[in-house]
C-alpha cells in the first residue's frame, strides 16, 4: 500500500510544500536546503470578530418579492433582492497565516541527492541531501499529544551553523527571550471598508519557539544563532485567544500561559520517545483503513513525476489513485482530527498569506459539506466532531437570521460563513443567497447517526435538525398550482433565461422552487421523520409527512431529457456550470436511484449535457461527478473522471486545484472512490442494503480494502480478483441485521454464519462486536 509522497528536487513553491497538522496546528514544509521555510497555521487565526449583522428586509418586502416571482417579473424581483437581502457588512473576513518559521543555514554549497518525503502513515516529513561529503537530514511533525510542532535537523557528524527566526508579515513582532526561546506576540488589526465593515483590533495570538542543540547558541533581538552543531531540535507552540464555545475572541483566555505550559511539558521528553508516541497516536487515526490495488507501485519514481506522467504521457498508474485516496484521508485527519476544534475550511487548515483565495472561509452551498462526505465511509468518524459543534453553534446564530430576514421560525444559514457566526447573505445575492444550506448541513449530521446508530448522538442533534425543519416549514409557500415551494430560490450560482412581458430574452438567478431545494427538503424531512419515530415525536413526523405530499415532483425536461434545474423547464445561462445542483438527489441524496428508471436515465442525461458544455473544470466539481457516476453504477466513467481530476486539477504535492488550491476536491474524490467500492444508501432508513463493488472500473481487476464502513455501523474487509468479490469479513459495531445485495460480482456463498436470503438480498443478524466471514466461490464456466 502506497503511503509515501516524495520529491527529488526542491522548488520554492507553496504548492510543492508538504502539509503536516494535528487538527489545530498546521505546517507546510518547503524543504529548502539553504533557507528552510515552514509556514505555520493555527485553525482559529482569523481577521474579524463577532458582531451582529444588519438586514434590510421585512415580512412585507418578502411578500412583495414572492408576488413578483410568481408573476415571473424576475428583473424587478432581482432588484429587490439586491437592495434588501445582502447583509451589512456584506462579506466575511479571512483565515490567515500564523507566520513563517525560518532556518537560514550558513552552508550555502550546492546540494545533491535531494529527497523530501511525507510518510502518510506516520505524519512525518523528512528531508535529506548532501553538501559535499556531508549528509543533512531533517524530520518534522506536529504532535497531537503535546500540541506542538517539532522539527529536528542533524548531520552525520559534520558541524554546521544556522539562524532561526519566527516571522510574520503584519500585526506581530518577535523577540528573543534568551538564547533558546523566541516569543512572538500579535494582534490582528483589520481596516474598515464598505464590504467588510468597521475596522478594529481583533484576535490576539502568540507563539513560543524553543530551540535545543549540541552547539553554541546565542541570540540577538529577534533570532537565535546556532554554531558548530551536529543536531538541533525546535519545539513550537502556537495559540490565539479565540473561544470556540462562544464563537468570538475571549480576553480571559490565558493563551500565553498555555504556550509556556506546552513547551515546558515537551522540552525534556526524549526525542525518540516523543516521535514514537506521535507515530502511535497518528496510526490510531490513519490505520483504520487500508487499500491496495494489484498494480505496479512505481514507488521509485517521485510523486510529482508520477502525476506528470499521468497528465502528459497517458501513463496508467492505479497505485497513484491509492496514494491519492490515502492522502485525502490524511488531510482530513490532520485538519479535523486530533486537536481540532473547528471543521476543515476551504483549505483545510493550510493557507498562505493574509488574503487567501475566497478567504479560506466556509462555503456552505457544497464545499463544507463535501469536506465531510468521506468521513464515515472511509472510517474517520472521530474527525467529524468539530463539524458537529460548528453546526450546533451556527444554528444558534441562524435563529436571528431566520426571524429577521425571512420572518421564520427555526434557523438558517446561507452561502458563506466564518468562525464568528455569520449566517446572512454575503458577497453578492446571486451567489450568497442559499437558505437551504443549513438543511444540507443537517444531512451531514444525520449521516453520522446512520453510520453509528448512536442514539445518544441522535438526541444531541435532534434540536438542530428540528430547527432546520421548522425554518423550512415557515419558508414554504403555496404557488398557483397548489404546491408548497421555496420562494425566493436559486440553483447555486447558476442562472436561467426567460422572456419578460415584452418578449425580450433575459436572465435571472432568482426564482421560486429550484429543484435542489426540494431534493434537500425531501432528504431532510425523510430523515427527520425517522428520527421522530425513534425519539417519540410522532406528531411532528406527521406534519412533515403532510408537507412532503405537497412538494412539487421532480420533472424531466421535454427538450433535453434532463432533470429540470428549476420548477419550470428553463434553459441554463451556463449549461456547463460547475454546480450540478439538481442532481443532489442522486448524490449525496438518495432520492434518485434505479427504482425510477426514467429519472435515473434523466440523471445520466443531465451529466452528459453538463459535460458536453465543459462542466467539471474545477477540482471539486470533477470530484462530485465521480460520485455521480459511482451512484449510476458506471465504473468506467467514474474512473475516467478520477483520472481527469488527476490530470487537470491536482498539484505536484497532490493538493486539489480549483484552481487555485481548494481542499474539497481531495475529500470529494475520497468519497467517490469509496462509493465505487461499496454503497449502502438504498432501502429504508434503518434497513439499508449494502452493495459490494457497485462501480468497479475494469482496470481495477484485483485489490482489497479493509476498514471501509457501511450504514448500520458495519465495517468491511473486502478482497476481489478478476473484478469479482472473493472474500469479505464483516464486523458489526452494534446489534443489527446486515442486508447484503448479491449482484453479479458475488459468486456462490460459503460462510459458517447463519443467514437467510430473499430474492437477491442476504440477511444476517449480528450481535455487537460480532465478526463473520463470507467467501465467494468462483463462478462456474
Amino acid at each position: 500500500m502506497s503511503t509515501r509522497i516524495w520529491h527529488d528536487r526542491f522548488a520554492n513553491d507553496w504548492m510543492r510544500a508538504f502539509p503536516l497538522g494535528n487538527g489545530r496546528i498546521g505546517a507546510m514544509i518547503y524543504g529548502d536546503p539553504s533557507r528552510e521555510t515552514i509556514e505555520i497555521n493555527e485553525e482559529s487565526l482569523w481577521s474579524g470578530r463577532q458582531h451582529k449583522e444588519n438586514y434590510h428586509s421585512s415580512p412585507e418586502i418578502l411578500q412583495e418579492l414572492r408576488t413578483l416571482l410568481f408573476q415571473e417579473r424576475y428583473e424587478e424581483a432581482d432588484q429587490i433582492c439586491s437592495q434588501t437581502f445582502l447583509a451589512n457588512p456584506a462579506s466575511v473576513r479571512f483565515y490567515e497565516s500564523f507566520g513563517e518559521l525560518q532556518i537560514d543555514f550558513a552552508d550555502k554549497r550546492e546540494y545533491t541527492n535531494y529527497r523530501k518525503e511525507l510518510e502518510l502513515s506516520q505524519a512525518i516529513v523528512r528531508v535529506s541531501y548532501q553538501k559535499g561529503n556531508d549528509w543533512y537530514r531533517s524530520e518534522a511533525f506536529v504532535s497531537g499529544n503535546y500540541d506542538v510542532f517539532v522539527y529536528r535537523m542533524s548531520t552525520d557528524g559534520a558541524p554546521f551553523s544556522c539562524r532561526i527566526t519566527m516571522q510574520r508579515g503584519q500585526d506581530a513582532y518577535t523577540s528573543a527571550l534568551n538564547d533558546d526561546t523566541l516569543l512572538m506576540n500579535g494582534c490582528v488589526i483589520f481596516k474598515g471598508d464598505e464590504i467588510h465593515g468597521e475596522g478594529v483590533e481583533g484576535m490576539q495570538f502568540g507563539s513560543r519557539v524553543y530551540v535545543v542543540s549540541d552547539g553554541k547558541q546565542t541570540a540577538d533581538k529577534s533570532s537565535i544563532q546556532i554554531e558548530n552543531a551536529t543536531q538541533f531540535t525546535i519545539y513550537g507552540a502556537f495559540a490565539t485567544n479565540y473561544n470556540v464555545n462562544i464563537f468570538d475572541n475571549d480576553e480571559t483566555i490565558p493563551y500565553r500561559k498555555k504556550l509556556l505550559a506546552s513547551i515546558n511539558a515537551v522540552k525534556d521528553v526524549d526525542y525518540g520517545a516523543l516521535k514514537q508516541e506521535h507515530i502511535a497516536e497518528h496510526k490510531r487515526w490513519f490505520d483504520t483503513l487500508s487499500f491496495t490495488l494489484d498494480a505496479p507501485a512505481y514507488e521509485e519514481i517521485p510523486t510529482d513525476e508520477r502525476v506528470n506522467r499521468v497528465k502528459n504521457e497517458n501513463v496508467e498508474d492505479n497505485d497513484l489513485y491509492v496514494l491519492y485516496y490515502q492522502f485525502g484521508r490524511y488531510l482530513l485527519i490532520e485538519s479535523s482530527g486530533k486537536r481540532a476544534t473547528l471543521p476543515a475550511n476551504l483549505q483545510g487548515i493550510w493557507c498562505n498569506g493574509f488574503t487567501p483565495p475566497w478567504g479560506s472561509d466556509y462555503h456552505t452551498n457544497i464545499n463544507l459539506q463535501m469536506n465531510y462526505w468521506p468521513v464515515e465511509s472511509a472510517n474517520l468518524s472521530d474527525t467529524f466532531l468539530p463539524f458537529v459543534h460548528f453546526v450546533k453553534m451556527i444554528s444558534i446564530f441562524g435563529m436571528d437570521t431566520a426571524k429577521e430576514l425571512f420572518g421564520a421560525d427555526g434557523w438558517v444559514i446561507n452561502h458563506t460563513t466564518d468562525i464568528f457566526g455569520r449566517t446572512g447573505v454575503h458577497d453578492f445575492v446571486h451567489c450568497g443567497f442559499f437558505p437551504m444550506a443549513g438543511s444540507w448541513l443537517c444531512l451531514n449530521l444525520w449521516e453520522h447517526y446512520e453510520y453509528t446508530n448512536d442514539r445518544k448522538y441522535l438526541e444531541e442533534i435532534f434540536p438542530i435538525l428540528k430547527g432546520s425543519c421548522r425554518f423550512v416549514k415557515d419558508y414554504l409557500v403555496e404557488d398557483c398550482n397548489g404546491y408548497l415551494v421555496t420562494s425566493p430560490s436559486n440553483s447555486p450560482e447558476n442562472a436561467f433565461y426567460y422572456q419578460d412581458r415584452s418578449g425580450e430574452k433575459k436572465s435571472s438567478g432568482i426564482t421560486y422552487g429550484a429543484t435542489m431545494d426540494f431534493e434537500i427538503i425531501h432528504a431532510l424531512f425523510t430523515r427527520m421523520i425517522t428520527a421522530c419515530e425513534i425519539l417519540g415525536e410522532e406528531s411532528f413526523a406527521e406534519e412533515l409527512k403532510e408537507i412532503l405530499t405537497k412538494l412539487p415532483p421532480l420533472r424531466i425536461s421535454e427538450r433535453y431529457g434532463t432533470i429540470c434545474e428549476w420548477i419550470k423547464d428553463y434553459e441554463e445561462v451556463e449549461p456547463g456550470h460547475r454546480h450540478i445542483s439538481h442532481l443532489f438527489g442522486l448524490f449525496p441524496g438518495d432520492q434518485i436511484n434505479e427504482t425510477d428508471a426514467d429519472m435515473y436515465q434523466a440523471a445520466k442525461n443531465t451529466i452528459d449535457r453538463r459535460l458536453a458544455y465543459g462542466s467539471g473544470a474545477t477540482g471539486w466539481s470533477r470530484a462530485w461527478i465521480i460520485n455521480f457516476y459511482a451512484r449510476l453504477k458506471d465504473g468506467t466513467n467514474a474512473w475516467k473522471h478520477l483520472r481527469q481530476l488527476m490530470r487537470l486539477s491536482t498539484a505536484e504535492n497532490l493538493f486539489d486545484m480549483h484552481p487555485p488550491f481548494q481542499i474539497d476536491g481531495n475529500f470529494g474524490a475520497v468519497s467517490g472512490i469509496t462509493e465505487m467500492l461499496l454503497q449502502s444508501h438504498k432501502g429504508k432508513m434503518g434497513e439499508r442494503i449494502v452493495e459490494l463493488l457497485p462501480a468497479l472500473p475494469d482496470g481495477w481487476k484485483s485489490g482489497s480494502i479493509c476498514g471501509i464502513k457501511a450504514r448500520g455501523n458495519f465495517v468491511f474487509d473486502m478482497s476481489w480478483k478478476e473484478n469479482k468479490v472473493t472474500k469479505v469479513t464483516i464486523t458489526s459495531m452494534c446489534k443489527n441485521t446486515l442486508r447484503l445485495k448479491l449482484t453479479d460480482v458475488c459468486g456462490p456463498i460459503v460462510t459458517r454464519k447463519a443467514y437467510t436470503q430473499q430474492n437477491s438480498v442476504l440477511y444476517m443478524d449480528f450481535a455487537e462486536g460480532e465478526t463473520a466471514e463470507i467467501t465467494f466461490r468462483p463462478f462456474e464456466t
